[in-house]
């Protein structure tokens, strides 16, 4: 645990943002909501002038669901920081899909190989540091996602792939994705093989939680969940202190070494509670928030 939850007292006066991971923090397996408690406690938080704000992995379009159970209405961050939303209408305020060259290797060596891969759509054009190209005032996320075929062994494929469209080729894909993801065992190491230094101007990042489900997400390198929220309060005129941020996974790290106070939930993976400040349910932290006893 470390000094954040102990010093100094974090109020709801002092309090700005509760900044929220979404899948293994705020929603969990099977029936995929946010609890009764965390929902109850969030209201209160909205009640007392904190702003809620999703910094998530998910798209846009899995999003939405739960933006919606919150009756949000303003930003959301999603695929780790590399699209962000203005409100519910998906409108866009910055886009970082991966470069254009290192795709154009990623894609080859999937296809050469017969690997399955899903390649993300997050718009068709992109949007750096929330200022839209000239003529782009409309452009909405396009979140559509084409995957070259099923992997058979990463059983949880279809949960992890609800609206991709199977496209063997990838011509569906007609600019650089937000994201590509490589499904199991098999094809995740013939990806690390063939690119042991990685890529230029991008990051792997290994999906290994669940045994027997070993998943690899490609992003553009500057993305990153606590870049995303820091750029998100300077915009807002919103200090580290005045931020909780929550999370379960590695990923979630640097928000949570961000924000104030930094929060693991009880299941989150090691190396998170390690640079947590405080672990605990996310409901447990708002009412100690509220009440003053954080």
């Amino acid at each position: 645990m470390g000094p954040g939850w102990q010093t100094p007292a974090l109020t709801s006066k002092h309090m700005k943002l509760l900044a929220f991971d979404l899948d293994g923090t705020l929603v969990h397996e099977p029936d995929g909501h946010v609890s009764p408690r965390d929902m109850q406690a969030i209201d209160e938080a909205r009640a007392a002038g904190l702003e809620v704000l999703i910094v998530t992995g998910r798209s846009w379009r899995s999003t939405k669901p739960v933006y919606e159970e919150l009756r949000l209405t303003g930003p959301a961050i999603c695929y780790v920081g590399a699209l962000t939303v203005a409100d519910g209408t998906g409108r866009v305020l910055s886009h970082r899909p991966l470069p254009p060259e290192a795709w154009e290797s990623l894609r080859a060596f999937a296809l050469r190989e017969g690997l399955p891969v899903t390649a993300c759509v997050g718009a068709d054009q992109a949007v750096v540091e929330g200022a839209l190209p000239i003529g782009a005032t409309g452009l909405v996320a396009a979140d559509t996602a084409f995957a070259t075929r099923q992997a058979d062994d990463f059983p949880p494929w279809e949960s992890w792939n609800p609206y991709s469209v199977m496209s063997p080729d990838l011509a569906h894909v007609q600019a650089p994705p937000i994201m590509l993801a490589v499904y199991g065992e098999r094809a995740v190491r013939r990806v690390q093989a063939a690119y042991p230094e990685g890529l230029p101007a991008c990051q792997f990042d290994l999906y290994d939680k669940v045994a027997g489900e070993l998943a690899l997400h490609i992003w553009r390198v500057d993305v990153d969940k606590g870049v995303a929220l820091a750029a998100y309060c300077r915009s807002r005129g919103i200090r580290p202190e005045e931020v909780a941020a929550f999370g379960d996974m590695p990923m979630d790290g640097s928000m949570l070494q961000f924000a104030g106070l930094g929060v693991a939930v009880p299941g989150a993976h090691p190396a998170l509670k390690r640079v947590a400040d405080h672990i605990a349910e996310p409901h447990e932290v708002i009412r100690a928030i509220l009440e003053g006893k954080a």
